[in-house]
C-alpha cells in the first residue's frame, strides 16, 4: 500500500498523508521493499521522486493486482462471489424450521454457498451484508421489500411425560393449575393475552416462570417442566414426531404479526437470492396453499 499510494501521487508526502502516516514511515517501507525485491523502484530527487523503469513496471503489476482484490471485494457484497448468500433469521425460525431442512436446500442447490446470520433484534441488512432475511412482524420495515411468508399462531404444548395419560381439556381455565411457562419476548403470546383471549379473566399473571430465549423454552417444554405456548409452524415438526403434545383441544390462537421474507430495496439481481426465496416459499406451502395475512 505504500508503495501504491507513492506512486500515484509520485510523492512520499502526498502517499503518506494519504495513508495517515509519516513521511518517514513510508520512505522506510519503500526502502524495504526495495532490498526485498533487489532493485531500485524510485530515483530520489531533490524535492521529488520518480519511478525507475522497474518501479514502472512493477507499479503496473500492483495496481493491476488492486484492481482485482477491490473487483472481487464488490462481488462479494452483491451476492456474486462464489455464488453466495447471507441469509438473516431468528433464533427460533433458525433453530426449529430452517435449519432441518437446510439438508434437502444443499442437495438441491450445491453451488449456492449459504452464511447465516442469526439474531432477534432487527438488524440493519445492508449495514450487517445480510441479503435475505426472515422476521417476525406485520410486514413493514422501512427500506426493505417483504413477502408473505405465514401466519403465527399459538398453542399450548408440552411434553407426554408432563401430560401422562391425561385426556385433552377444552375449558381454558382448568390450565390455571398447571405449571405456565411464558416467553418474556413477544407480548402477544403470553399466557395472560392467552386467557384473555379465551375469555378467561385473571387476577395475576398466571404464569409461573417466564423465559426470553425460546430455544430455552421450548427446551424446559420438552423436558417435562410445564406448559408453555409454543407458535406454528415453528414447532409443528417437534408435534408431529410426538415430542409436544396440546394438553388442551382449544383452537390455535392467530397473533397480530406473521413471518415475512425481506429483502433490501432497491438490491442488484441476485440469482442465488431468488433460488433460495422460491424455495423457503415452497417449502413452507408445499402441505397446501398459502394462507394471506
Amino acid at each position: 500500500m505504500a508503495f501504491e499510494a507513492a506512486a500515484r501521487h509520485m510523492s512520499f508526502t502526498r502517499g503518506a498523508n494519504e495513508l495517515g502516516v509519516t513521511q518517514v514511515a513510508i520512505s522506510r517501507q519503500i526502502k524495504a521493499l526495495e532490498d526485498f525485491l533487489g532493485v531500485r523502484l524510485f530515483e530520489r530527487l531533490n524535492r521529488s521522486v520518480r519511478l525507475t523503469p522497474e518501479g514502472g513496471k512493477f507499479q503496473q503489476v500492483v495496481t493491476g493486482g488492486l484492481s482485482q482484490i477491490a473487483a472481487a471485494v464488490v462481488d462479494f457484497q452483491k451476492g456474486r462471489g462464489n455464488n453466495h448468500l447471507v441469509v438473516g433469521t431468528t433464533t427460533a425460525f433458525s433453530a426449529y424450521w430452517l435449519m432441518p431442512r437446510l439438508a434437502k436446500f444443499h442437495a438441491a442447490y450445491p453451488e449456492i454457498d449459504l452464511r447465516f446470520a442469526v439474531d432477534d433484534k432487527c438488524v440493519d441488512l445492508k449495514a450487517s451484508g445480510i441479503h435475505i432475511s426472515i422476521r417476525y412482524g406485520n410486514g413493514v420495515w422501512g427500506g426493505l421489500t417483504s413477502t408473505y411468508l405465514c401466519d403465527s399462531e399459538v398453542l399450548p404444548l408440552c411434553s407426554p411425560a408432563y401430560w401422562k395419560d391425561r385426556p385433552q381439556v377444552d375449558d381454558p381455565r382448568m390450565l390455571l393449575d398447571e405449571f405456565l411457562i411464558d416467553f418474556d419476548y413477544v407480548v402477544d403470546s403470553r399466557w395472560s393475552t392467552w386467557f384473555e383471549h379465551f375469555g378467561v379473566e385473571v387476577d395475576q399473571d398466571p404464569a409461573d416462570i417466564s423465559i426470553d430465549a425460546y430455544t430455552s423454552m421450548v427446551q424446559a417444554a420438552q423436558n417435562g417442566q410445564g406448559i408453555a405456548l409454543l407458535s406454528s409452524p415453528l414447532v409443528d415438526d417437534l408435534i408431529d414426531n410426538g415430542s409436544l403434545i396440546a394438553p388442551t383441544s382449544l383452537p390455535r390462537q392467530k397473533l397480530a404479526g406473521g413471518y415475512y421474507i425481506v429483502t433490501p430495496k432497491k438490491a442488484d439481481p441476485c440469482p442465488a437470492l431468488d433460488i433460495f426465496r422460491n424455495w423457503v416459499l415452497q417449502e413452507m406451502f408445499q402441505g397446501g396453499s398459502p394462507v394471506n395475512p
